[in-house]
C-alpha cells in the first residue's frame, strides 16, 4: 500500500499541477529517503529541472525531467505525495522531502515509516538499488496480461497463490489489498499452492485481477490507514471491498465471518466458505 490504483490516482491528479513546471528548490529533511544518488548530488542536480511528463509503472511514480533526467518515487507501505500552495504554510507531519515548483506549489513527500524512497537518475541509467523497476512483470490492466501469461508464470510454482500475486515480477502493481479482493472474486483460498489451480480457476483469477484493479482506479484508491490523494482527500474503494480490512465482519455473499491468516508477514483476508481450501489439479 499504495498499490497500482493509488499510484495511478496520484499520477492523474498531480499532472495538471506539475507538468511543464520547474523545480525551483528542494529541501531534504530525511536523507535516508533519498535512494540515489547522495543527498548532496540529489539537491544539486534536481534544481531548475522542468517536469516534462508524469507516468506510473507498477507501484513507481516516474517524473521525466528536462536534460534526460528522471525522478522516480517509490511510496512503499505508507508514503504519500501532498500538493499545496506555498502561502498556505502547511507543515505535514512526517514530511521527508519538499519540492518547490515554479507555480508557487509545494509537492511534499510524506513517509511515516521512512521506507519510501526517491531516486534521481540520468539518461535512463537505472542503478542497482532500483532493480525492482527493471524486473517488473505485466500489470493486470495490460492487454497482454491474460490466461496464457498468468498460467505460464504460476502453473509450476509450489508457493501459495497469495505469495505469487505479491511478486512484482508476476503481477506488477498488485499488493495486499487487491490480491485479497481478486482471490475472493475468483473463489480461491490464498493458501492454495499455485500449481494446484485449474485452468478455469486461473482464468477466473485473471478476470478478477483486471476487475479489482480497474475498480480501484475508478474509486480513486483505498484509504484504510496512510493513503491520501494529493489534495488530502481519501479514496473510496474500502466501502466496496469484499474482504480487505473486513476481518470478523460477515461475508457480503454468504454472511460467514471473514477470517485472516499471516502470509509472508502480511495480513491476508478471506471467506472460509466462499474460498474453501481445496486442491484441484489440471
Amino acid at each position: 500500500m499504495p498499490e497500482l490504483p493509488e499510484v495511478q490516482t496520484i499520477c492523474d491528479e498531480l499532472k495538471p499541477y506539475v507538468i511543464n513546471k520547474r523545480i525551483v528548490g528542494v529541501k531534504v529533511f530525511r536523507p535516508k529517503c533519498i535512494g540515489y544518488p547522495s543527498k548532496y548530488s540529489f539537491v544539486k542536480n534536481i534544481k531548475n529541472k522542468i517536469i516534462k511528463q508524469l507516468q506510473r509503472k507498477g507501484k513507481y511514480l516516474i517524473l521525466n525531467l528536462s536534460d534526460a533526467a528522471a525522478l522516480i518515487i517509490h511510496l512503499r507501505l505508507s508514503g504519500k505525495l501532498l500538493l499545496f500552495k506555498e502561502d498556505e504554510h502547511i507543515l505535514p507531519k512526517y514530511e521527508r522531502v519538499r519540492f518547490y515548483l515554479s507555480n508557487k506549489k509545494i509537492l511534499s513527500f510524506v513517509e511515516p515509516r521512512v521506507l519510501g524512497r526517491i531516486y534521481l537518475i540520468k539518461d535512463n541509467n537505472v542503478p542497482d538499488v532500483l532493480k525492482g523497476l527493471k524486473t517488473l512483470g505485466l500489470e493486470p490492466i495490460d492487454k497482454n496480461f491474460n490466461f496464457q501469461y498468468l498460467s505460464q508464470k504460476i502453473k509450476k510454482r509450489t508457493a501459495t497463490i497469495k505469495t505469487l500475486l505479491l511478486n512484482q515480477t508476476i503481477a506488477a502493481g498488485v499488493g495486499n489489498i487487491y490480491s485479497d479482493e481478486a482471490l475472493f472474486l475468483a473463489g480461491i483460498h490464498p493458501l492454495r499452492q499455485a500449481n494446484t489451480l485449474s485452468q478455469c480457476e486461473i482464468k477466473k483469477l485473471t478476470k478478477a485481477l483486471k476487475h479489482v484493479i480497474a475498480s480501484g482506479i475508478k474509486s480513486k484508491g483505498t484509504t484504510v490507514s496512510d493513503y491520501l490523494r494529493p489534495n488530502g482527500s481519501e479514496g473510496t474503494y474500502q466501502f466496496q471491498s469484499f474482504v480487505f480490512a473486513r476481518e470478523g465482519q460477515p461475508c457480503r455473499i454468504c454472511q460467514t465471518p471473514i477470517e485472516f491468516a499471516k502470509i509472508q508477514n502480511r495480513r491476508t483476508r478471506f471467506c472460509p466458505n466462499c474460498q474453501k481450501l481445496t486442491t484441484v489439479n489440471y
